[in-house]
């Protein structure tokens, strides 16, 4: 374990040195994404705006979904349910779509640069690395909509004074807190699942559907609040919803957007998801760097 942390020590040093092979990647992957439509540009804004736009609608208004009681709205500053239910699918669905995109990205794409992979100088770490700055550029274009949506809704809620809704942006201070854990998290995962796709490409196959079994066991969709309430009889599905990283992932996120006056920012979660992600880089780092001297001979 003390290589592990060595090696991961020395990976911002690696990334510094090649920056400008990153930032080529990324421009790459993103302007290959987009080329040949018509709208060109505009789709990584049209994607997330998009996006709440639709979820708003069919969550809040279609389905009449409510996630809180009707009392709760009636507290002086507290936002409307519809603005809730919008808010809270978002900030819970941005994070996920950015996951499990990039892990699904990193799972082949040792295999597919292997004539990148037999040039001995080039350092591979940068191949999940940088697909995972573009999963993460998305996502971040979807919370520079999502932010002042917020903002504005918060600052003109009815029947009270701007003064009084004012503190309850201050938890978006925390923003970059779960952005940056979840990058190592993500990094640190998607970095094994490289690894191992090259030596067992089963991997690559298995990955899909266990993010759409990992999606139903983490709260995009519902607080864990309601499957408490309504799994008593399957009581091993709450725990299993509370052991899943992405929880306390989404909680994170979720506690920087408060609905209500008070609502304290979740540290409990930050503090596990923390070690969790701090856990995954040191391990997935330290895995691909241990057996990428094979990858030239399997791919």
């Amino acid at each position: 374990m003390a290589s592990f942390l060595v090696s991961a020590l020395r990976f911002p040093q690696v990334a510094f040195r090649h920056g400008d092979i990153l930032r080529a990647f990324v421009r790459r992957d993103l302007a290959t994404r987009y080329e040949g439509s018509l709208l060109g540009k505009l789709w990584p804004l049209l994607h997330p705006a998009l996006l709440l736009a639709v979820y708003g609608l069919v969550f809040s208004k279609m389905l009449g979904v409510r996630l809180r009681p009707i009392e709760a709205e009636l507290l002086p500053g507290a936002l409307g349910s519809g603005w809730v239910t919008t808010l809270f699918m978002a900030s819970g669905i941005l994070p996920w779509i950015c996951t499990v995109d990039a892990l699904n990205r990193c799972t082949p794409v040792v295999i597919e640069n292997n004539n990148l992979i037999k040039k001995v100088a080039f350092p591979s770490e940068l191949l999940p690395t940088y697909t995972t700055l573009v999963s993460f550029f998305q996502m971040a274009i979807g919370f520079a909509l999502l932010v002042p949506l917020y903002v504005a809704v918060t600052l003109l809620a009815p029947a009270t004074p701007v003064s009084e809704n004012a503190p309850m942006l201050a938890n978006l201070c925390w923003l970059p807190i779960p952005m940056a854990l979840q990058w190592l998290f993500v990094t640190g995962f998607g970095m094994l699942l490289a690894a191992a796709n090259v030596f067992l490409r089963d991997v690559g196959q298995v990955i899909p559907l266990a993010s759409l079994v990992w999606m139903f066991f983490t709260p995009v969709f519902y607080k864990i609040e309601t499957l408490a309430r309504d799994a008593k009889a399957v009581p091993w599905v709450v725990e299993a919803v509370q052991w899943n990283p992405m929880f306390h992932l989404l909680a994170l996120y979720r506690g920087c957007f408060r609905f209500e006056p008070g609502a304290p920012f979740p540290w409990r979660s930050a503090a596990i998801f923390a070690a969790i992600a701090l856990g995954s880089f040191l391990v997935g780092h330290g895995c691909f760097q241990r057996w990428k001297g094979q990858f030239a001979d399997e791919v």
